[in-house]
């Protein structure tokens, strides 16, 4: 994982989830979301996994409603 900071993904990432319910796709958000914790340096190897994790599940295409509360839950890991 490459690219921004840590801290400057997950400030973005607490934005983006923040929005959430006035997203026209919150499928898209919750990847948007993803690709910016994804795209970020800094991590440790555990929340490397976290995200990892998430982005697997998300390929899963689970309900729509599990996508707010699953973001929220990821983000809560990382402060």
């Amino acid at each position: 994982m490459s690219g921004i900071s840590r801290h400057e993904a997950l400030n973005a990432a607490r934005k983006m989830l923040r929005g959430f319910s006035g997203a026209p796709d919150p499928r898209q958000q919750a990847h948007r979301l993803y690709s910016e914790l994804a795209h970020a340096a800094g991590w440790s190897r555990a929340e490397e996994a976290e995200i990892i994790a998430f982005g697997a599940w998300l390929q899963s295409r689970p309900a729509l409603l599990q996508l707010r509360p699953s973001c929220t839950v990821l983000l809560a890991k990382f402060r």
